[in-house]
Protein backbone atom coordinates (compact mmCIF):
# COMPACT_ATOMS: atom_id res chain seq x y z
CA UNK A 1 0.00 0.00 0.00
CA UNK A 2 1.26 3.47 -0.76
CA UNK A 3 1.68 6.09 1.91
CA UNK A 4 -0.41 8.60 -0.01
CA UNK A 5 -3.42 10.07 1.78
CA UNK A 6 -6.52 11.42 0.12
CA UNK A 7 -8.61 14.40 1.01
CA UNK A 8 -12.17 13.67 2.24
CA UNK A 9 -14.49 13.01 -0.68
CA UNK A 10 -11.67 12.17 -3.09
CA UNK A 11 -10.72 8.75 -4.36
CA UNK A 12 -9.38 7.17 -7.48
CA UNK A 13 -12.96 6.33 -8.47
CA UNK A 14 -14.12 9.90 -7.83
CA UNK A 15 -11.35 12.00 -9.29
CA UNK A 16 -11.94 15.07 -11.40
CA UNK A 17 -10.96 15.10 -15.05
CA UNK A 18 -8.79 18.10 -15.81
CA UNK A 19 -7.39 19.34 -19.12
CA UNK A 20 -4.61 16.77 -19.43
CA UNK A 21 -7.01 13.87 -18.83
CA UNK A 22 -8.97 14.44 -22.06
CA UNK A 23 -8.11 11.43 -24.17
CA UNK A 24 -10.59 9.70 -26.48
CA UNK A 25 -13.56 11.69 -25.27
CA UNK A 26 -16.68 12.75 -27.08
CA UNK A 27 -15.83 15.97 -28.88
CA UNK A 28 -18.36 18.11 -26.98
CA UNK A 29 -17.16 16.79 -23.63
CA UNK A 30 -13.53 17.25 -24.65
CA UNK A 31 -14.18 20.88 -25.52
CA UNK A 32 -15.82 21.43 -22.15
CA UNK A 33 -12.85 19.88 -20.35
CA UNK A 34 -10.53 22.19 -22.26
CA UNK A 35 -12.65 25.19 -21.14
CA UNK A 36 -12.16 24.20 -17.51
CA UNK A 37 -15.32 22.24 -16.77
CA UNK A 38 -14.66 19.52 -14.19
CA UNK A 39 -16.12 16.07 -14.84
CA UNK A 40 -16.22 13.33 -12.22
CA UNK A 41 -16.13 10.80 -15.08
CA UNK A 42 -16.21 12.39 -18.53
CA UNK A 43 -16.69 9.03 -20.23
CA UNK A 44 -20.16 8.54 -18.69
CA UNK A 45 -21.50 12.11 -18.89
CA UNK A 46 -23.53 13.34 -21.87
CA UNK A 47 -23.38 16.96 -22.97
CA UNK A 48 -25.67 18.30 -25.69
CA UNK A 49 -23.87 20.49 -28.25
CA UNK A 50 -26.42 23.27 -27.59
CA UNK A 51 -25.71 23.33 -23.85
CA UNK A 52 -23.33 25.81 -22.25
CA UNK A 53 -21.30 24.88 -19.19
CA UNK A 54 -19.06 27.54 -17.72
CA UNK A 55 -15.52 26.93 -16.49
CA UNK A 56 -15.41 25.77 -12.89
CA UNK A 57 -18.74 23.92 -13.01
CA UNK A 58 -18.69 20.31 -11.77
CA UNK A 59 -20.55 17.51 -13.58
CA UNK A 60 -21.03 14.15 -11.90
CA UNK A 61 -20.76 10.72 -13.49
CA UNK A 62 -23.75 9.61 -15.55
CA UNK A 63 -25.20 13.11 -15.74
CA UNK A 64 -27.07 14.25 -18.88
CA UNK A 65 -27.03 17.93 -19.84
CA UNK A 66 -29.61 18.29 -22.61
CA UNK A 67 -31.03 20.93 -24.92
CA UNK A 68 -30.48 24.65 -24.39
CA UNK A 69 -29.18 24.30 -20.86
CA UNK A 70 -26.82 26.66 -19.06
CA UNK A 71 -24.71 25.53 -16.11
CA UNK A 72 -22.89 28.45 -14.50
CA UNK A 73 -19.57 28.65 -12.76
CA UNK A 74 -19.12 26.71 -9.50
CA UNK A 75 -22.43 24.88 -9.91
CA UNK A 76 -22.48 21.15 -9.10
CA UNK A 77 -24.75 18.76 -10.98
CA UNK A 78 -25.07 15.03 -10.32
CA UNK A 79 -23.99 12.29 -10.36
CA UNK A 80 -26.78 10.76 -12.46
CA UNK A 81 -28.77 13.99 -12.74
CA UNK A 82 -30.68 15.33 -15.76
CA UNK A 83 -30.84 19.01 -16.71
CA UNK A 84 -32.77 19.85 -19.87
CA UNK A 85 -33.55 23.27 -21.37
CA UNK A 86 -32.94 24.84 -17.97
CA UNK A 87 -30.47 26.98 -16.03
CA UNK A 88 -28.42 26.10 -12.98
CA UNK A 89 -26.94 29.27 -11.49
CA UNK A 90 -23.55 29.97 -10.02
CA UNK A 91 -22.83 27.87 -6.97
CA UNK A 92 -26.18 26.05 -7.13
CA UNK A 93 -26.28 22.32 -6.41
CA UNK A 94 -28.36 19.65 -8.12
CA UNK A 95 -27.80 16.44 -6.18
CA UNK A 96 -27.74 12.85 -7.50
CA UNK A 97 -30.69 11.44 -9.46
CA UNK A 98 -32.51 14.78 -9.58
CA UNK A 99 -33.96 16.31 -12.74
CA UNK A 100 -34.34 19.95 -13.73
CA UNK A 101 -36.44 20.24 -16.89
CA UNK A 102 -38.95 22.28 -18.92
CA UNK A 103 -37.24 25.65 -18.62
CA UNK A 104 -36.63 25.56 -14.88
CA UNK A 105 -34.23 28.01 -13.25
CA UNK A 106 -32.16 27.13 -10.19
CA UNK A 107 -30.70 30.40 -8.98
CA UNK A 108 -27.35 31.00 -7.30
CA UNK A 109 -26.85 29.11 -4.06
CA UNK A 110 -30.03 27.02 -4.27
CA UNK A 111 -29.87 23.30 -3.44
CA UNK A 112 -31.95 20.61 -5.14
CA UNK A 113 -31.57 17.50 -3.01
CA UNK A 114 -31.37 13.95 -4.28
CA UNK A 115 -34.16 12.45 -6.38
CA UNK A 116 -36.12 15.69 -6.62
CA UNK A 117 -37.74 16.92 -9.81
CA UNK A 118 -38.33 20.44 -11.09
CA UNK A 119 -40.66 21.09 -14.01
CA UNK A 120 -40.94 24.61 -15.37
CA UNK A 121 -40.19 26.16 -11.98
CA UNK A 122 -37.98 28.90 -10.53
CA UNK A 123 -35.99 28.17 -7.39
CA UNK A 124 -34.61 31.41 -5.97
CA UNK A 125 -31.24 31.95 -4.31
CA UNK A 126 -30.42 29.83 -1.26
CA UNK A 127 -33.74 27.95 -1.35
CA UNK A 128 -33.66 24.23 -0.55
CA UNK A 129 -35.76 21.53 -2.19
CA UNK A 130 -36.31 17.92 -1.19
CA UNK A 131 -35.09 15.22 -1.19
CA UNK A 132 -37.70 13.35 -3.27
CA UNK A 133 -39.75 16.50 -3.85
CA UNK A 134 -41.70 17.47 -6.98
CA UNK A 135 -42.08 21.13 -7.98
CA UNK A 136 -44.33 21.86 -10.99
CA UNK A 137 -44.70 25.24 -12.71
CA UNK A 138 -44.21 27.15 -9.47
CA UNK A 139 -41.86 29.60 -7.81
CA UNK A 140 -39.90 29.03 -4.61
CA UNK A 141 -38.58 32.31 -3.20
CA UNK A 142 -35.24 32.91 -1.52
CA UNK A 143 -34.32 30.99 1.64
CA UNK A 144 -37.51 28.93 1.50
CA UNK A 145 -37.38 25.22 2.30
CA UNK A 146 -39.51 22.48 0.78
CA UNK A 147 -39.19 19.27 2.75
CA UNK A 148 -38.79 15.61 1.75
CA UNK A 149 -41.46 13.98 -0.43
CA UNK A 150 -43.38 17.25 -0.88
CA UNK A 151 -45.34 18.19 -3.96
CA UNK A 152 -45.80 21.80 -5.03
CA UNK A 153 -48.32 21.86 -7.86
CA UNK A 154 -48.75 24.31 -10.71
CA UNK A 155 -49.49 27.95 -9.97
CA UNK A 156 -47.98 28.04 -6.48
CA UNK A 157 -45.54 30.46 -4.91
CA UNK A 158 -43.66 29.72 -1.71
CA UNK A 159 -42.54 32.98 -0.11
CA UNK A 160 -39.24 34.14 1.34
CA UNK A 161 -38.17 32.10 4.40
CA UNK A 162 -41.31 29.94 4.14
CA UNK A 163 -41.24 26.27 5.05
CA UNK A 164 -43.19 23.28 3.68
CA UNK A 165 -42.97 20.19 5.88
CA UNK A 166 -42.40 16.56 4.98
CA UNK A 167 -44.98 15.02 2.61
CA UNK A 168 -47.06 18.19 2.46
CA UNK A 169 -48.80 19.26 -0.75
CA UNK A 170 -49.44 22.78 -2.02
CA UNK A 171 -51.68 23.39 -5.02
CA UNK A 172 -52.30 26.72 -6.81
CA UNK A 173 -51.58 28.65 -3.62
CA UNK A 174 -49.51 31.53 -2.34
CA UNK A 175 -47.61 30.82 0.89
CA UNK A 176 -46.58 34.15 2.42
CA UNK A 177 -43.15 35.14 3.66
CA UNK A 178 -42.10 33.35 6.82
CA UNK A 179 -45.15 31.06 6.85
CA UNK A 180 -45.00 27.34 7.68
CA UNK A 181 -47.05 24.43 6.42
CA UNK A 182 -46.70 21.41 8.71
CA UNK A 183 -45.96 17.90 7.52
CA UNK A 184 -48.75 15.82 5.94
CA UNK A 185 -50.84 18.95 5.28
CA UNK A 186 -52.69 19.93 2.10
CA UNK A 187 -53.04 23.58 1.11
CA UNK A 188 -55.01 24.04 -2.10
CA UNK A 189 -56.37 27.17 -3.80
CA UNK A 190 -55.39 29.28 -0.81
CA UNK A 191 -53.71 32.59 -0.10
CA UNK A 192 -51.65 32.70 3.08
CA UNK A 193 -50.30 35.92 4.51
CA UNK A 194 -47.02 36.32 6.35
CA UNK A 195 -46.02 34.37 9.47
CA UNK A 196 -48.93 31.92 9.20
CA UNK A 197 -48.51 28.54 10.89
CA UNK A 198 -50.43 25.55 9.51
CA UNK A 199 -50.30 22.66 11.97
CA UNK A 200 -49.40 19.14 10.88
CA UNK A 201 -52.08 17.18 9.05
CA UNK A 202 -54.31 20.17 8.31
CA UNK A 203 -56.38 20.47 5.14
CA UNK A 204 -58.00 23.21 3.12
CA UNK A 205 -61.14 21.49 1.81
CA UNK A 206 -61.15 23.40 -1.45
CA UNK A 207 -63.95 21.65 -3.37
CA UNK A 208 -67.60 22.06 -2.41
CA UNK A 209 -68.80 19.21 -4.58
CA UNK A 210 -69.34 21.38 -7.63
CA UNK A 211 -66.42 23.76 -7.94
CA UNK A 212 -63.11 24.79 -6.40
CA UNK A 213 -63.33 27.42 -3.66
CA UNK A 214 -60.67 29.70 -2.14
CA UNK A 215 -59.34 29.93 1.39
CA UNK A 216 -57.78 33.21 2.57
CA UNK A 217 -55.62 33.12 5.70
CA UNK A 218 -54.33 36.51 6.81
CA UNK A 219 -51.09 37.41 8.60
CA UNK A 220 -50.19 35.71 11.85
CA UNK A 221 -52.94 33.06 11.83
CA UNK A 222 -52.26 29.82 13.71
CA UNK A 223 -54.02 26.66 12.53
CA UNK A 224 -54.03 23.78 15.03
CA UNK A 225 -52.85 20.32 13.97
CA UNK A 226 -55.45 18.30 12.07
CA UNK A 227 -57.75 21.21 11.33
CA UNK A 228 -60.08 21.18 8.31
CA UNK A 229 -60.82 24.54 6.70
CA UNK A 230 -63.94 24.24 4.54
CA UNK A 231 -63.76 26.75 1.68
CA UNK A 232 -64.87 29.36 0.79
CA UNK A 233 -63.38 30.76 3.95
CA UNK A 234 -61.49 33.71 5.37
CA UNK A 235 -59.52 33.71 8.63
CA UNK A 236 -58.66 37.21 9.85
CA UNK A 237 -55.31 38.42 11.09
CA UNK A 238 -54.13 36.70 14.24
CA UNK A 239 -57.00 34.19 14.35
CA UNK A 240 -56.44 30.70 15.79
CA UNK A 241 -58.03 27.28 15.48
CA UNK A 242 -57.69 24.49 18.01
CA UNK A 243 -56.37 21.08 17.07
CA UNK A 244 -58.88 19.09 15.03
CA UNK A 245 -61.24 22.01 14.46
CA UNK A 246 -63.54 21.91 11.44
CA UNK A 247 -63.97 25.52 10.37
CA UNK A 248 -67.01 26.18 8.16
CA UNK A 249 -67.50 29.94 8.69
CA UNK A 250 -65.26 32.99 8.42
CA UNK A 251 -63.21 33.79 11.53
CA UNK A 252 -62.69 37.41 12.54
CA UNK A 253 -59.35 38.98 13.49
CA UNK A 254 -57.88 37.66 16.72
CA UNK A 255 -60.58 35.05 17.38
CA UNK A 256 -59.94 31.54 18.72
CA UNK A 257 -62.29 28.80 17.44
CA UNK A 258 -62.53 25.20 18.66
CA UNK A 259 -64.56 22.11 17.96
CA UNK A 260 -66.59 20.37 15.26
CA UNK A 261 -68.00 22.52 13.84
CA UNK A 262 -65.70 25.22 15.19
CA UNK A 263 -67.20 27.82 17.52
CA UNK A 264 -65.83 31.01 19.01
CA UNK A 265 -64.14 30.40 22.34
CA UNK A 266 -62.15 33.58 22.93
CA UNK A 267 -61.01 36.86 21.44
CA UNK A 268 -57.64 38.45 21.95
Amino acid sequence: MSGESEEPGESRSDRACQRDDARALDGVVRAAVERGVVFQDPYTAYLDPHALIEAGAWVGAGTHILGNTRIERDARVGPNAIVEDSTVGRGAIVQPFSSVIDGSVVESGAVIKQRSELRGSVISGNAEIGPNALIEDSRIDSNAKVGPFCRVRAGSEIGVDAYIGTQAEVKASRIGDGSKVGHFSFVGDAVLGCAVNIGAGSVTANHDGQQVQETVIEDGVSIGAGSVLVAPLRLGSGAQTGAGAVVTRDVADGVLVLGVPARIMAMH
